[in-house]
């Protein structure tokens, strides 16, 4: 098995697709971060805790774009190549095939992810210092909405995953992808409005909790919600992926 991730997270280090992201990711967060400095007043200071604010704002489209191309390129882009069909002829079980695949998806959106907070963190201390907040310590508060941001990656990639890997054309993936990932939340909260059960449910969704990952004082209950939320969430949708690979017929 470790053979197995080893080997994924190879092919996910060559992926031409993740090293575009990752770069395009780094110039777009230097750029924020520049153009947030200059625009920036006595009132209003571009420091690391604002630079957070602002990466986590940017890392809603970021997480959406990363989600939809790697999944096309990396999972589904597998099947045209021919790599599938030699990964389940290597002996391993198709579990073990599969959950080697969602880990290694799953680190490539988690860096992705990253890239824009923690840039724009290091650029607004080293400007004009890591900053504060008076309802929270400000370490703790980086270090949980970092947290959170991983998690969260996490989540959405086990989700896109089940999709990814049972479809045999990238495009089809990327396109659909994009086209739930940037029309949900508002469908969804067209929908909320209209039946009270939707709501209930969208409002305990990944897809509008993780707006509020940067909350700075969370109730306990809200907590709760952020934490097991999307580890359900990938815990559900590891299983429908695995039970999906399992049965389908790989050509």
């Amino acid at each position: 098995m470790a053979n197995l991730l080893r080997s994924e997270l190879y092919k996910l280090y060559k992926e031409p697709s993740f090293r575009i992201l990752c770069f395009t990711f780094i110039f777009v967060a230097v750029i924020l971060s520049g153009v947030i400095h200059y625009m920036g007043s006595d009132q209003k200071v571009f420091s690391g805790i604002s630079g957070l604010g602002q990466g986590v704002q940017v890392n809603v489209i970021v997480l959406k774009i990363s989600l939809a191309v790697v999944g096309g390129f990396f999972l589904s882009g597998e099947h045209g190549l021919g790599i599938m069909k030699i990964s389940v002829a290597s002996g391993y079980s198709r579990r073990q095939i599969y959950t080697a695949k969602l880990t290694a998806y799953s680190i490539g959106i988690i860096i992705l992810s990253l890239i824009v907070p923690v840039i724009c963190v290091i650029a607004g201390s080293l400007l004009n210092g890591f900053g504060s907040l008076p309802e929270i310590p400000a370490a703790l508060y980086l270090f949980r909405t970092l947290a959170f941001t991983i998690l969260y990656a996490a989540a959405f990639a086990s989700m896109v995953a089940v999709f990814a890997v049972t479809t045999t054309i990238s495009g089809i993936t990327i396109g659909a992808v994009l086209l739930v990932m940037l029309f949900f939340d508002t469908l969804s909260e067209w929908l909320s409005g209209k039946w009270a059960v939707y709501r209930e449910f969208y409002e305990h969704s990944v897809f509008k909790l993780s707006m509020d990952i940067a909350t700075p004082t969370p109730t306990t209950y809200e907590l709760t919600l952020l934490i097991l939320i999307p580890i359900a969430t990938i815990l559900v949708f590891a299983w429908l992926g695995i039970m999906s690979f399992r049965n389908m017929e790989i050509k």
